[in-house]
């Protein structure tokens, strides 16, 4: 009996080790509930707390950021159409997403939803991801559930994502490419009374030689 119990908790801790050297999938992070807590020192000299709280419930990631004002974030990956339920002191509002917040020049956009976006995630990358304590790949460590709704709340806000805990799940940790422009060929001029051949001996100028070869 007594070498029934050693094993089974051998193998508790090993399965344990193996989990914390893994890093959470991306299914793993939408189902996950957890609630993590940030004070550090403020402004004042440090007389304020500045608190950062991340509290999600599967779909649900709710963020609480206090330095001088308390501001809410709350926000359902799994809810279209794309958007943020902001809590004042006058109420929740509701930020719809009306396009893209970077902009061709890489400005950003203005909107009410934009600026919510860029707000928000600028607090959990300055209060969270750079002071949250832990492995960032571990959902048991805040720096890891931090990243985890980091990951979730980019992938929908940004990219239009629309989660679900019944389908497969998109990789939170690959970003969307950017399409490339493609190479513009100037055609050549057309020389009247020249056949294709004699056409295609015409000399190019360096640049465009450059850009066919």
């Amino acid at each position: 009996m007594q070498y029934i119990k050693s094993s089974f908790l051998a193998l508790v801790m090993i399965s344990g080790s193996v989990l914390a050297q893994t890093r959470f999938s991306s299914k793993s992070c939408l189902d996950s509930s957890y609630k993590m807590k940030m004070v550090q020192k403020g402004p004042l000299f440090g007389l304020l707390k500045q608190e950062f709280v991340i509290d999600k419930k599967n779909c649900i990631v709710h963020i609480t950021h206090k330095k001088y004002f308390p501001r809410e974030w709350v926000i359902d990956v799994c809810r279209e159409p794309v958007h943020i339920k902001v809590t004042s002191a006058t109420g929740v509002d509701v930020a719809k997403k009306e396009g893209d917040c970077l902009k061709k020049d890489n400005s950003r956009d203005t909107s009410d939803f934009c600026s919510q976006y860029f707000t928000m995630m600028d607090v959990i990358q300055d209060d969270g991801l750079i002071f949250a304590e832990g492995d960032r790949d571990n959902l048991y460590s805040d720096h890891g559930r931090t990243y985890c709704s980091y990951l979730l709340l980019k992938k929908y806000l940004n990219e239009s994502v629309i989660f679900s805990r019944y389908t497969e799940v998109p990789d939170i940790f690959l970003e969307q490419k950017k399409d490339v422009p493609a190479t513009v060929v100037p055609s050549l001029p057309v020389q009247p009374g020249k056949t294709e051949e004699q056409q295609s001996n015409v000399s190019l100028p360096n640049e465009i030689k450059t850009a066919i070869f």
